[in-house]
């Protein structure tokens, strides 16, 4: 064993040990009231939330390996999932750049560049964070005063919002982003293909983390796909707020607040507590379990799932 495995090895170790304290911490203190609402809820579709939650990481995932396929690295979907399951859990640190650090490291294990992983889980989260805004934007249809006075301003967010997921745009995007962080790695050529392939599956993740909440409240007894929409656009805007609030674990405490202002005009207020309450519950299920079983059934062979060459081509894994 060398030196610096000696010393990663206590961080690695370090690291586990605070986020299973954070997310600990973040169960027992809504733990009753986490526990009566959920009692009141339809099993079924408390059931099809998690799958939808469980897409919604998958589908982040594969935004992430397009984005990696665009910076001309190939890297299969198992190992792809071992990046992104196990790192993603670093959010529910304070800060915000944790699920990049550790990911940065297994990224190496899997043959990529530590500094080119950083890179394209930059790029990544900069994709969904602009998805996120795009989608975002549909949110003000829980707010029909602000929607008829300001619906010009909507519709201005969400036509900004799809030119700047034009691959042309977004590229400049990403290289003006980095330029900003004053990061040293040079940017690479991005390939427009499969950075299109990212901005999909972001809006497809962004589509199933609102039918998580949907089935939350659907869970209640009132069946309303016309809630869909709201849904999804509502969850969207949470999110991106939570994770503005960079000292907020995984936006805790944002994110619900937002949440609850959305839904409050069309889901009986004693409910909304209960809906956000089980929606983040669900999802820190989620993230755990799916954590779990990379650790537990991949194995990375350093060296060999990556290929850094710039005409690297997505494969059949």
């Amino acid at each position: 064993m060398n030196k610096l495995t000696q010393v990663k090895r206590p961080l690695q170790i370090s690291f586990a040990v605070v986020v299973i304290g954070f997310i600990t911490w973040t169960v027992v203190r809504s733990w009753d009231d986490f526990l009566s609402s959920v009692l009141t809820m339809h099993p079924v579709w408390l059931l099809g939330s998690l799958v939808a939650g469980f897409l919604g990481v998958f589908f982040s995932m594969l935004a992430w390996r397009a984005v990696v396929i665009a910076f001309g690295y190939r890297i299969s979907v198992r190992d792809a999932s071992h990046v992104v399951f196990v790192s993603q859990i670093g959010k529910y640190l304070p800060g915000g750049v944790w699920p990049i650090v550790a990911g940065s490291q297994l990224g190496a294990r899997a043959g990529i560049p530590a500094g080119v992983t950083a890179i394209t889980l930059t790029a990544q989260l900069l994709v969904s964070l602009i998805a996120g805004s795009t989608v975002a934007t549909g949110a003000f249809l829980a707010f029909p005063t602000l929607a008829a006075s300001y619906g010009w301003l909507v519709v201005l967010a969400v036509a900004v919002g799809v030119i700047a997921l034009l691959p042309p745009v977004l590229t400049r995007i990403i290289g003006f982003a980095f330029r900003l962080l004053r990061r040293k790695d040079t940017l690479p050529p991005i390939r427009a293909l499969p950075l299109s392939a990212a901005i999909g599956w972001s809006l497809v993740s962004w589509a199933c983390f609102g039918v998580h909440l949907w089935t939350i409240v659907t869970s209640l007894g009132t069946f309303d796909p016309g809630l869909l929409p709201l849904a999804i656009s509502g969850y969207a805007l949470a999110w991106v707020a939570g994770f503005l609030a960079i000292i907020a674990p995984a936006g805790a405490g944002v994110r619900e607040a937002i949440l609850a202002l959305v839904l409050t005009n069309v889901v009986a207020a004693g409910s909304v507590l209960g809906i956000v309450l089980v929606s983040r519950f669900g999802l820190i299920i989620v993230d755990v379990v799916v954590c779990l079983y990379a650790l537990a059934t991949t194995h990375i062979r350093p060296g060999t799932a990556a290929v850094g060459r710039p005409d690297a081509a997505p494969g059949p894994e």
